[in-house]
């Protein structure tokens, strides 16, 4: 269930996230980034909880919005108890359906900040659903037996054979997509549902080990609709979410030590550096949003680089 607030003007592109807590961090980090891309359309935010306190300064708009350059970022309080990664693809509907994204709509999880031109990734969605090869377990044979599982449970669901075998598993954290494509967001809407019925409760985001049929339930249930979605994709492997050497498209910072959440000489001294995801974070909250003051922004800036260094002769082996 969503909050209906006073809803923007209809946009040809849309950008739009979903967060809670101390990942507004990231938003602020997204936005910059997208600002400094080149981006300029409508950033749609889903929330638990009040506005960012880095909102305040910001121009604001009569209808609501905040002015962050040539960008309009809005926002909406999301009160679904469903976790916010199986909400994703309601989410994304529920902005085609009212009408607010008119041709094209691409989904960021908060803890990505974007690398390449805006032009890029309006080039990319021209082909399909744009999406991204996952690091960790990246390739999935067509009979692999959780593949397998997954078939069986969606044939007993009445859903028929796969339109297509996938040999790869990707990322949920990022998909970008004409609306024409939207049947994309139904199948992936129906496979979270197919989640639940086999035990997946509604506020899980991961269940048991790699082992269960559904772990990771946002991915497993988009990798499902990889499968059984006849609209075409367009895909990138691993390098495109900055895991792997040879990527320019956008870092992606897994695990619970989000950029915001390290502490930078510690971590190098017990093995564990700041990485291009962490070094881009602390580039991008330096621009129009401003989520740290300036001097905690240098300090935090002085222990990445003092981290950096250390991080040339302490590595974890």
């Amino acid at each position: 269930m969503m909050t209906k607030p006073n809803l923007p003007p209809p946009c040809d592109q849309v950008v739009c996230t979903l967060y809670e807590g101390d990942f507004h961090f990231g938003v602020a980090a997204l936005v910059n980034s997208l600002v400094a891309s080149g981006y300029s359309g409508l950033i749609w935010v889903g929330n638990r909880g009040g506005l960012p306190s880095w909102t305040k300064p910001l121009p604001q708009r009569e209808d609501g919005l905040f002015q962050v350059g040539k960008v309009l970022l809005g926002f909406e309080t999301i009160e679904s108890g469903r976790h916010f990664g199986q909400f994703k693809p309601e989410f994304i509907s529920s902005i085609i359906d009212r009408g607010i994204a008119r041709r094209h709509i691409w989904y960021f999880d908060p803890d990505i900040t974007l690398r390449c031109e805006w032009s890029f990734l309006e080039r990319w969605v021209r082909h399909g659903v744009s999406i991204c090869q996952e690091y960790t377990m990246g390739s999935m044979a067509p009979n692999h037996p959780l593949r397998c599982e997954w078939i069986e449970l969606a044939r007993n669901a009445g859903w028929g054979e796969p339109w297509r075998l996938q040999d790869r598993y990707y990322n949920s954290g990022f998909v970008g997509m004409h609306i024409e494509h939207r049947e994309y967001l139904e199948t992936w809407k129906a496979a979270v549902r197919l989640a639940n019925a086999a035990g997946v409760e509604q506020d899980q985001f991961q269940k048991g080990t790699r082992a269960q049929t559904f772990y990771t339930v946002d991915q497993d249930a988009m990798n499902i609709t990889t499968m059984y979605t006849k609209v075409p994709l367009t895909t990138i492997g691993p390098e495109g979410m900055g895991w792997i050497s040879g990527g320019f498209t956008m870092y992606h910072t897994l695990g619970p030590l989000k950029p915001w959440r390290k502490k930078f000489l510690p971590s190098a001294l017990n093995g564990d550096p700041p990485g291009p995801g962490d070094k881009h974070f602390l580039e991008c909250v330096g621009g129009p949003i401003q989520p740290y003051s300036p001097g905690k922004l240098r300090r935090l800036r002085r222990a990445a680089r003092w981290a950096a260094l250390i991080g040339r002769f302490i590595r974890r082996t």
